[in-house]
C-alpha cells in the first residue's frame, strides 16, 4: 500500500468513529430533553391541581355560610334577617376574588370597549351613541386579562322624531 491509502483508511476509521460517538450522543440529548419535557407537563399539572385547591378551599367557607343561611330561613321569620345574611355572604365572595387578583370591569357612565364588554343589545336613548345603558352581566379581569366581558346594553343615540326628519 502506498502511504496515501494507509492515510485515507487510517482517517477513514476516526471518522466513523466519530460521526457514531456524534449520534450517540444527539440520541442521548434527544431522550434526555425529551424526559425533560414530561417532568415539566407533570409539574405544571401538579401546579394546576394546587392553584384549584388553594381557591376551592377559599371557596368552601362560603359555601358553608349559604348552608347554614338557607337552613336557618325556614325558622327565621324576619326577611330582612336572611337578606342581611346574604348580603354578607356576598361581600365575603367578593372579598375573595379581590383577594385572588379578580377585579369586577367598571361599566356606569363609561363608552362601550370591545375589550372590555360585549354589546347585547343596542337600543334608543338620550345618552350619546356607544354608552353603556345597562350592565346585564358583570365582567371580569385577572391579572389585567380578561376572563369574562361583560355583557351590555348600548345606546344607539337620540331617536330622531319625524318632524327633525322632514
Amino acid at each position: 500500500m502506498t502511504k496515501e491509502k494507509k492515510q485515507k483508511t487510517t482517517e477513514k476509521i476516526p471518522k466513523e468513529k466519530d460521526q457514531l460517538e456524534l449520534k450517540e450522543l444527539l440520541q442521548r440529548t434527544q431522550a434526555n430533553f425529551e424526559n425533560y419535557r414530561k417532568q415539566q407537563e407533570k409539574r405544571i399539572t401538579e401546579i394546576r391541581e394546587m392553584a384549584a385547591k388553594d381557591v376551592i378551599l377559599q371557596i368552601l367557607p362560603i359555601i358553608d355560610n349559604f348552608e347554614l343561611a338557607l337552613k336557618n330561613a325556614e325558622t327565621n321569620t324576619n326577611p330582612k334577617d336572611f337578606l342581611t345574611g346574604v348580603e354578607l355572604i356576598y361581600s365575603q365572595l367578593h372579598s375573595l376574588l379581590e383577594n385572588n387578583n379578580i377585579k369586577t370591569i367598571e361599566t356606569k357612565n363609561k363608552q362601550f370597549d370591545p375589550f372590555y364588554h360585549e354589546a347585547l343589545l343596542k337600543v334608543d336613548s338620550e345618552l350619546p351613541e356607544n354608552t353603556i345603558v345597562e350592565e346585564l352581566q358583570k365582567g371580569f379581569i385577572l391579572h389585567d386579562k380578561v376572563i369574562r366581558h361583560t355583557k351590555v346594553k348600548i345606546s344607539a343615540g337620540k331617536k330622531k322624531t319625524e318632524e327633525q326628519n322632514q
